[in-house]
């Protein structure tokens, strides 16, 4: 059932959750007190790097203070479900990853509807991940990571920073777009992958540039593949998964964006979409995300919601195909 549809029947049946009029600011009014951007991860981890930029750069243009509200837990569903009970004044948005298209599929019983409860506002940035060896590995090219998985399908281990993570999804992606076998070993994080990665009890993995290129630039680590859509600036001599026929078409990346709760009247969302998209495009952001090799995107809520979509069905058929279980 699609978002219009569900809140249409909802309110049909007198379910509907009603917030009294004085909850909603006016969109020229906003915002009118702190804005809480929930962040469902960690401290330290990427997207909280990225959201704190952001909401600095919306502090000072709006004179009032964005605030990170750090809420981990339950692979990212905790935070995500204070955002879907918020009320819709523009006063609490979520700063979302790729997750939020992933756990629809993985996790059987959200206290949320993903698609419902949710109004997408804008993608902030994007990334693509690296395949990585053993920098001493005799692998070289996809199609030695192919010849190894075909030859020895017990042995073609892939680490990952946890069930459900980009990491994981983009190596069970390859997999079935591959048609090899290829064994799934999680970790708790990045931090907690790389040392055995850089030891070789692990030979292959997915990994964020952030974590991955100073063991890359450091020689222990070898660059394979690129998972974006086309060479990144960082390594343009890396080539993407996509350019071996076998894998044409591949393509993953980690994104953050922003989402609402739903519910919010209709130029309150225009209102913070422009002003998320003029913080997410200014020149010194753009930089600034550039130098790690992150696009600052800043999209239509509409391409945003298209987007969302596409990657839910993408990951729907992944989680089915390779028979991914929730932890």
């Amino acid at each position: 059932m699609d978002r219009r549809r569900f809140i249409a029947a909802a309110g049909a049946a007198g379910t509907s959750l009603q917030w009294p009029l004085g909850a909603f600011a006016q969109a020229g009014e906003w915002p009118r007190e702190p804005v809480r951007v929930i962040v469902p991860y960690s401290a330290g981890g990427p997207t909280e790097v990225a959201g704190r930029v952001l909401a600095q750069e919306l502090t000072k243009n709006l004179g009032h203070n964005f605030l990170i509200d750090l809420r981990p837990g339950g692979n990212s569903v905790i935070g995500t479900d204070v955002v879907a009970r918020a009320r819709p004044d523009g006063h609490t948005l979520l700063m979302q990853a790729a997750a939020f298209a992933i756990n629809p599929s993985l996790i059987q019983k959200l206290p949320f509807d993903t698609v419902a409860d949710f109004e997408p506002l804008t993608m902030a940035t994007r990334s693509g991940l690296m395949l990585l060896t053993q920098a001493s590995s005799p692998i070289n090219t996809v199609a030695d990571v192919l010849a190894f998985a075909r030859a020895k399908p017990g042995m073609a281990q892939f680490a990952s920073a946890g069930n459900g993570s980009m990491s994981h999804m983009s190596m069970e992606l390859f997999a079935a777009m591959a048609k090899i076998e290829a064994v799934h070993v999680p970790y708790k994080g990045s931090g907690a992958a790389l040392p055995d990665l850089l030891g070789g009890h692990v030979p292959f993995m997915i990994d964020n540039l952030g974590s991955a290129m100073p063991h890359v630039r450091a020689g222990k680590l070898k660059a394979i593949a690129f998972t974006g859509a086309r060479r990144t600036d960082m390594l343009p001599g890396v080539p993407t998964i996509a350019e071996t026929p076998a894998l044409a078409g591949y393509e993953t990346s980690n994104w953050f964006g922003f989402l609402a709760p739903a519910k919010m009247p209709a130029a309150l969302s225009e209102r913070i979409h422009g002003e998320l998209v003029k913080a997410i495009r200014k020149p010194e952001i753009v930089e600034r995300f550039a130098k790690d090799g992150v696009e600052a995107v800043g999209n239509s809520r509409a391409e945003f919601a298209a987007f969302l979509k596409g990657e839910m069905s993408k990951w729907a058929k992944v989680i089915k195909e390779r028979g991914i279980k929730a932890d």
